[in-house]
């Protein structure tokens, strides 16, 4: 393939079964059994199921009962929303310190924009960072894709499974994607790839061996946009992320004897995810504030911030000390939040905690 796309180097990442590899980062001693996200009772149906539970014959989607009956052996896990969803922020922020060009179409995968003069390694480099970030940091696993176009990527990761990394070399897009279904292409409607199908097309290397003047007849003006895939190209660019307005975290007090200690490290642990999402964007903040949930209320305190914070420990010790009378008392707490914004560029942060919240609000 020739032209501008042909200089692409596009990453896709594919979590594998990313609730079990979420499950199996919290607790380790679940790696290698046969684990069922879902639910621990008898309704409702399998949301994910690790290798070895697929095993066994427990498909995404069958209903738990069912699940039991092929699999009674296996754990069976509830499943965790807040857990999935600050992990999927994680994999983001990580990726977003990679490149600015990053694209979530879901939770469990994504496209990353390498291209050598929008990155700051070589592509294969910075692939190869990815894959072992996610599992060493994250404990995730993934199969990772690298190609020219999202599509040839993503098939790339299909064949990496489980936990490769599969790289297309420029100009054999074409004959890698040869023997894929045509169905493989994004958003395909339904009524070309029947006719595709129905005309002997059923692959993409058919496609592009046809005539196309014959395609033309058959497709009309999409064909041009069918063959421009199955070459591995025709695709939109990667956009640049845009940076947030505002950002929050949360997290919840699961263990009611939880100590002092226990939620310093908790506010600690908060400050070190919220400056991970503003150093790809290069932001500060100007205004933060926390707050504090207990089973009969929730209090906030608020405090504006001059120059602004951008480092894990200034923005720990901050929050240490505008939290500080509302952990009073300790036994209680439920959750902690933290919400940043006013969120600017700069180049300075401040040292020292600028006096008493500004800000008091009870509900």
């Amino acid at each position: 393939m020739k032209g501008r796309d042909a200089q692409r180097s596009i990453l896709h990442v594919d979590l594998d079964a990313f609730f079990v590899s979420v499950e199996r980062s919290l607790d380790p001693g679940l790696r290698g059994q046969p684990l069922v996200v879902g639910g621990d009772g008898s309704t409702g149906v399998v949301a994910a199921a690790s290798v070895e539970a697929r095993a066994a014959g427990v498909r995404a989607g069958m209903s738990l009962a069912a699940a039991r009956r092929v699999a009674p052996a296996a754990i069976y896990r509830p499943g965790d929303l807040e857990a999935y969803a600050r992990m999927s922020q994680q994999v983001t922020d990580m990726l977003l310190a990679v490149s600015r060009r990053v694209e979530r179409p879901s939770a469990d995968e994504a496209y990353v924009d390498l291209t050598p003069e929008r990155a700051p390694q070589s592509p294969v480099r910075l692939a190869e960072q990815v894959k072992d970030d996610l599992q060493r940091r994250l404990g995730l696993d993934a199969s990772l894709g690298l190609a020219c176009s999202r599509l040839a990527a993503r098939v790339a990761s299909s064949w990496a499974r489980p936990r490769g990394l599969l790289i297309v070399l420029p100009g054999y897009e074409a004959s890698f994607l040869a023997r894929q279904a045509v169905s493989v292409l994004p958003s395909l409607p339904p009524h070309i790839e029947a006719a595709l199908e129905s005309a002997g097309l059923a692959t993409l290397g058919a496609v592009l061996a046809a005539d196309p003047a014959q395609l033309r007849a058959l497709l009309g003006p999409a064909a041009d946009a069918v063959r421009a895939a199955a070459l591995g190209g025709g695709e939109e660019p990667i956009a640049v992320a845009t940076p947030p307005a505002w950002l929050h975290e949360e997290a919840a007090v699961r263990d009611p004897r939880t100590d002092r200690e226990g939620l310093q490290a908790m506010l600690d642990g908060l400050a070190v995810r919220l400056c991970r999402r503003l150093r790809p964007f290069g932001l500060r903040a100007e205004h933060l504030s926390v707050e504090v949930r207990r089973a009969e209320r929730t209090v906030r305190r608020s405090e504006a911030v001059v120059p602004g914070l951008h480092g894990e420990e200034t923005l720990a010790a901050t929050l240490h000390t505008l939290a500080a009378p509302l952990l009073e008392p300790v036994a209680g707490v439920r959750g902690i939040s933290v919400r940043l914004s006013r969120l600017s560029r700069g180049s300075g942060q401040a040292s020292l905690f600028p006096g008493q919240p500004s800000i008091v609000r009870r509900g």
